[in-house]
């Protein structure tokens, strides 16, 4: 009887201590000004625009993956938001069978996306949501292989200061989840991949709390409870990531037209390297 209620007890500690950690990432759904997403940059009313929603199974329950910003001229998605936190990183095995990578994401007319394989004909498929930051389960890690997710990237770029960002950007994860949107950005394109206009630019915006271990989401945190940032990085960029990248999000903003985290009270303005590490 005394082990029974032991164990008992160590069942409840070990789900209240999950709790604080492993619903977080969710919790923000409840808490705002709900179907607002803190990651979900502003709609913009244009036709070429699709938004769509890919969700999953985790822990048991239905959680969203990303959300798509996806442009039918450029056959790619202008921007994929995301929540960050270690319940979506796990050790899924990545090994799939050819048949199974590259696929058409089946939420957008195939027609409208770039053929999975020889398309970019020279560039690589680079993912925007990357495929490490969706470990978990199988099914999360085969969704940022929908070419919904790709842009034609040249492989020094996709290879290098490009995975040292996802890289740093993983580094950021904490006990409370950050929010990320990756985005791809296309400026007097003259360059192409086959058919497909290859982005000038690419981009991060980051919103985080400043200590990570608040355990509130961001619309429960104050404003000084909370940062953000924003890397600006061009295609030809070579050499090693440093702080002539960062960018407040509000410069991103006026450079990319977009709102990011329209529903959260955050400074924008504020591009302080320090405290991301640089």
């Amino acid at each position: 009887m005394k082990k029974r209620s032991f164990r008992l007890i160590l069942f409840v500690v070990a789900i209240a201590m999950c709790g604080c950690e492993e619903f977080d990432p969710w919790a923000d759904v409840d808490h705002g000004p709900f179907p607002a997403l803190p990651e979900m940059p502003e709609k913009v009313n244009d036709n070429n625009y699709i938004y769509v929603t890919h969700e999953a199974t985790l822990s048991n329950r239905k959680v969203r993956n990303y959300s798509i910003c996806f442009d039918k001229t450029k056959y790619a998605a202008r921007w994929i938001a995301y929540p960050l936190h270690t319940c979506y990183r796990g050790s899924t095995d990545r090994s799939y069978q050819s048949s199974q990578v590259w696929p058409y994401d089946p939420l957008i007319v195939s027609s409208y996306q770039a053929v999975g394989k020889g398309g970019y004909n020279g560039y690589t498929r680079g993912h925007q949501i990357p495929s490490a930051d969706r470990t978990a389960t199988r099914e999360l890690n085969e969704q940022t292989f929908y070419m919904s997710n790709m842009t034609p990237q040249a492989y020094d770029f996709n290879s290098g200061i490009w995975l040292d960002l996802e890289n740093k950007v993983r580094g950021y994860m904490c006990n409370d989840t950050i929010y990320v949107v990756t985005g791809a950005h296309w400026e007097n394109t003259s360059r192409y991949a086959g058919k497909y206009p290859i982005p000038t630019h690419y981009y991060k915006v980051l919103l985080r709390t400043c200590k990570g271990n608040t355990h509130k989401t961001v619309y429960q945190a104050t404003r000084d409870e909370l940062k953000c940032v924003g890397f600006w990085i061009s295609h030809t960029a070579t050499g090693s990531l440093n702080k002539s990248y960062l960018k407040s999000v509000d410069e991103i903003e006026r450079l990319t037209g977009f709102t990011f985290f329209p529903e959260v009270d955050v400074d924008k303005t504020v591009c302080d390297t320090t405290a991301w590490g640089f």
